[in-house]
């Protein structure tokens, strides 16, 4: 039975052996996920032992002694200074000088005068000098050809910089004369400056003046440049502007289609009288003044009108003539009167007419 006993457990034993040693085999076949994926598993058996604190150290650590951390802020180590382990870095032999905001330039090009000035543009918005992008270029193209398309005032828009100044060549007036001026249509020439909307001027047709007055024309462009300070890129600037200025154009057309039917309109004959406006207020502050001034005069002439009317009523009161009524007097000693001696009539409001006083009121009556 012993004997038997020990073959069973050599047996089991064995199997256990056979199966560990195959499950082994197994395992180190099968690739693992990182191997599957390409990734390498580096082999940390040669990285050297990562530091660990002594059994003093840590005495240290525990009473004060040591704190950690203060070797990453002492300025030199084993004496030798962190400033002299690193070359100081060489200083610029040129240093560049940043141009100041009034240095920059104004005055344009003259490879740009010609697109600007020598004659009419084939477009509404003239912008030689690039100063949209292609599709920003085309939406306000686009809409200038819209309004010329439903207005009979058509728009021209230059572009300029916002410091840029406009050489004695492009003159507006000179530029209106000689390119807008010709022909029965109406134009409106506006110089805009790309940032800065309250530099911008602008000319109309003689014959808007002769029925929209100047400081309406004025009040126009300011408007167009409030709208365009509403926003804080330039791009959307002049579309503000350009929006702006067309619904007031829009208006303006409106007076002159009215003015047309009545016969209003000037002739040719005053086409040299031209009006340049501009996006300041200073005209529109005047006007302002003007119209206090004009209502204080209203007010004091009003005034003046009241007083004097007040005072021809009181001169027609005092011409205004009474009637007093006819009254009964009681006989004195059987006699309808006394002898030489006329009736006295007495009335209980000196202020009221007496005709509306018909009761007389006895003397020592009103003398109480």
């Amino acid at each position: 039975m012993n004997f038997r006993k020990s073959q069973r457990v050599g047996r089991r034993l064995a199997c256990v052996a056979a199966l560990v040693v195959w499950s082994s085999g197994l395992w180190a076949q099968e690739p693992s996920l990182a191997e599957e994926e390409g990734e390498v598993i580096p082999d940390l058996s040669n990285w050297p032992a990562l530091p660990t604190w002594s059994i003093e150290e840590l005495e240290l650590i525990r009473s004060g002694e040591l704190e950690l951390g203060t070797d990453l802020f002492r300025e030199d180590v084993g004496g030798v200074s962190y400033a002299d382990l690193f070359d100081p870095l060489p200083e610029p032999e040129n240093i560049p000088e940043i141009p100041l905001e009034d240095e920059y330039p104004i005055v344009i090009g003259e490879e740009f005068l010609a697109p600007y000035f020598a004659g009419r543009p084939a477009g509404y918005l003239v912008d030689p000098q690039g100063m949209l992008s292609m599709q920003e270029q085309k939406d306000r193209q686009s809409f200038l050809e819209y309004h010329a398309g439903d207005s009979q005032i058509d728009l021209y828009i230059y572009l300029f910089d916002e410091k840029q100044v406009v050489p004695p060549e492009g003159e507006m007036e000179a530029i209106f004369k000689r390119h807008y001026q010709r022909g029965s249509g109406l134009s409106a020439l506006v110089y805009y400056y790309m940032g800065d909307p309250s530099r911008s001027t602008m000319v109309m047709s003689p014959q808007v003046y002769s029925v929209v007055p100047s400081t309406a024309v004025k009040g126009a462009l300011i408007y167009a440049k409030q709208q365009a300070q509403t926003k804080s890129e330039p791009a959307s600037q002049l579309e503000s502007f350009s929006t702006g200025l067309s619904i007031r154009l829009y208006w303006m057309e409106r007076e002159l289609a009215e003015a047309s039917g009545n016969g209003a309109l000037l002739s040719d004959a005053s086409q040299d009288e031209l009006i340049v406006v501009k996006a300041d207020e200073e005209v529109v502050a005047s006007v302002a003044r003007e119209t206090k001034a004009l209502a204080i005069f209203g007010l004091l002439s009003f005034a003046v009108l009241i007083v004097g009317l007040w005072l021809a009523h009181r001169k027609a009161q005092r011409k205004k003539i009474h009637l007093f009524p006819e009254v009964e007097v009681k006989p004195l000693l059987s006699a309808p009167h006394a002898a030489g001696v006329g009736a006295v009539i007495h009335f209980a409001n000196a202020t009221l007419p007496p005709s509306v006083q018909k009761e007389q009121v006895p003397d020592y009556l009103r003398k109480m």
